[in-house]
């Protein structure tokens, strides 16, 4: 999994590829719960190149929701594809997540928000 960090005003976009599983997904909480310490508590996780997700990256967006929940913060997610909503859904954790089509209606919501 690849994932890219980039700057958009007060919030910032972590764009991922690639698969969010066992392997890679304890490296991305890590990442993300690093940026979270670091004072970055607006994020939007843009999901478009993620072409498979297990209950071990499940795993790791919770953990990244409590830790910035904690902080006052919040995370997106944006543009997952049909087969990864589907276990956003049936997991029903897209009920924790602010879930939006694209990285760009979810930085408008965000740059609506301050």
């Amino acid at each position: 999994m690849e994932y890219h960090l980039r700057e958009e005003g007060e919030v910032r976009v972590v764009s991922c590829s690639g698969r969010m599983d066992a392997t890679t997904s304890p490296r991305f909480k890590e990442y993300i719960q690093n940026l979270i310490s670091k004072g970055c508590t607006r994020l939007i996780i843009s999901m478009e190149g993620v072409e498979f997700l297990d209950s071990s990256g499940l795993g790791a967006l919770v953990a990244c929701l409590r830790k910035v929940k904690d902080k006052k913060g919040e995370i997106k997610i944006a543009g997952l594809r049909p087969e990864v909503r589907s276990i956003f859904d049936m997991t029903r954790v897209s009920r924790l997540f602010d879930i939006h089509p694209d990285t760009d209606s979810a930085l408008k919501v965000s740059a609506a928000g301050l």
